[in-house]
């Protein structure tokens, strides 16, 4: 009897160790592929009942060519690069992440960072570091922007912030509209959650407008950001301090270099920790499925309960 095969494409930066680790001990065959071609996927997850994904985009073509696939875990906190139409018409199960942090430690670490780079900056200078001369920006004003602007009202001269003209808006922020905001602020923080209307949201136009030398923090997804734009504002000065988590410096393309991760203006965050707890909950979500036909995180949901493991194809892993 065959053990139950997963493939893991790549984990958006989580280590996979800790993943392949859970599973083997589970009792499945692991392998990690480290590619987001679709011909290497379907070459290497010959065969796996599972696929572990981060940056690939599972569609209806990579689909038809893994037949025995019947879970998909993204390691996004969201299922945007999963066909999950296609993949709940085909009965196979899909789970993603919850959300990152919650709200009040990331507000707590975006002011954190913002004033460390802030400090940074005037070491460099020689100069005090004075926040209170400072304008910070808040994009984007859910639970966690609202949160960092109340801690950063007593620090900051100014606080401003964009976002829904409807809910709950905190006291003593001014509101503004993007273009507006990134012309005013020394320092930006981005707490927008990423959809299709927030992907590139912060593009070259919006870097364009900052005032030379000013600071952008970014907790939230990496693609909130154009990196293109990110990057030729660090180069020409535009930016002169960029903070946020180890996801901001993943390369473009799985085994490029990447630019940001040791580049001396960057600061990255690990939360080795957290990150650990978020990698295992991968392995925990194929492990509940296999074990009670159900993920721990469901997106999209499959009437197919795993097919038992004498049903599972022995070719060799």
């Amino acid at each position: 009897m065959a053990d139950p095969r997963v493939a893991i494409t790549d984990t958006r930066g989580l280590d996979p160790s800790p993943v392949m680790d859970f599973l083997t001990r589970a009792g499945f065959q692991v392998r990690f592929l480290g590619t987001c071609d679709p011909d290497d996927i379907v070459a290497g997850a010959r065969g796996a009942v599972a696929l572990i994904t981060g940056e690939v985009r599972v569609d209806a073509g990579l689909l038809d060519r893994l037949p025995d696939l019947r879970l998909i875990v993204t390691a996004r906190s969201d299922a945007s690069a999963v066909d999950v139409e296609t993949a709940e018409r085909r009965g196979l199960w899909v789970a993603c992440l919850p959300g990152a942090a919650d709200p009040h430690s990331s507000a707590h670490q975006a002011i954190a960072l913002a004033i460390s780079q802030a400090r940074r900056l005037a070491c460099e200078e020689g100069t005090p570091c004075r926040p209170a001369r400072l304008t910070l920006g808040l994009v984007g004003m859910g639970e966690t922007g609202f949160r960092a602007a109340e801690l950063a009202r007593p620090l900051f001269g100014r606080v401003v912030g964009t976002g829904p003209q409807t809910g709950a808006w905190p006291s003593g922020v001014a509101r503004m509209d993007l273009p507006d905001l990134m012309e005013a602020s020394d320092i930006i923080s981005v707490h927008v959650p990423l959809s299709a209307r927030t992907e590139g949201l912060v593009d070259a136009d919006a870097l364009g407008r900052v005032r030379p030398g000013a600071i952008l923090v970014n907790l939230s997804d990496p693609a909130v950001v154009d990196r293109g734009a990110l990057l030729t504002a660090l180069h020409t000065g535009r930016l002169a301090g960029v903070a946020g988590s180890p996801a901001l410096a993943l390369p473009s393309r799985l085994g490029a270099p990447s630019p940001l991760r040791n580049h001396p203006a960057v600061q990255l965050c690990p939360q080795a920790e957290q990150a650990r707890d978020r990698a295992v909950r991968l392995a925990r979500n194929v492990v509940s499925w296999w074990e009670r036909g159900i993920p721990l995180d469901p997106v999209a949901r499959s009437d197919t309960r795993p097919f038992p493991a004498s049903e599972v194809s022995a070719a060799p892993c």
